[in-house]
């Protein structure tokens, strides 16, 4: 295997999965010293013959969706690889490559598809972590799935509701509704404690 496939992969499944979504600190200093050089050849299709296999296809959405979003947090950097991260984790799907993964890794495949302000795409991640349940055996597995099925029912509602993520409006100059005001004061912490809940 390429070493700095390899790499990826170690670094960031070899931690628990609830770490991808409230990283804790130093994270993302550090997969910026030891990344940001690969997810820059990533953005600029640099890397794309890694899409020929199951690993490579894996490494590279990780790139392009969660090391993207953690080095360029809090900028509007951090969406846009997204789409990039989508096609590539759609057509790894496309070719069952998901299942030539672990359970944990799979889900990784999934991620891309709920990033995406589409409710075709949301509801596509929605059944694949659905039907991802089959194939889970610890209860890590059970739990981090549970979840990530909960957390596509969630996008779902927001896109029904509003069309797009309110969490996104600030970062990317878009005006909140008063509607969408509300919801960010009343549900995203209350949405985060249940998800570290749900992952005890």
């Amino acid at each position: 295997m390429n070493p700095d496939i390899s790499r990826i992969i170690s670094f960031w499944f070899d931690r628990p999965p609830m770490e991808w979504i409230v990283a804790p600190e130093g994270l993302d200093a550090e997969l910026k010293a030891q990344f940001s050089d690969l997810v820059g050849k990533a953005r600029a299709n640099e890397l794309d013959d890694w899409a020929t296999s199951a690993d490579g296809s894996l490494a590279l959405v990780v790139l392009l969706d969660q090391f993207s979003q953690n080095i360029y947090r809090d900028s509007p950097d951090a969406f846009t690889a997204d789409e990039k991260a989508w096609e590539t984790a759609t057509r790894a799907i496309a070719q069952g490559l998901d299942k030539a993964v672990t359970v944990i890794q799979a889900s990784a495949f999934y991620m891309p598809l709920m990033q995406k302000e589409s409710l075709i795409s949301v509801i596509a991640a929605r059944g694949l972590f659905e039907t991802l349940k089959a194939r889970c055996e610890s209860e890590e597995e059970h739990k981090w799935v549970g979840l990530g099925a909960m957390a596509a029912g969630g996008h779902t509602e927001q896109l029904l509701k509003f069309g797009r993520y309110p969490t996104r409006n600030k970062l990317l100059g878009r005006m909140n509704t008063e509607a969408e005001e509300k919801y960010l004061k009343d549900h995203i912490v209350k949405r985060v404690a249940e998800m570290k809940r749900n992952m005890e």
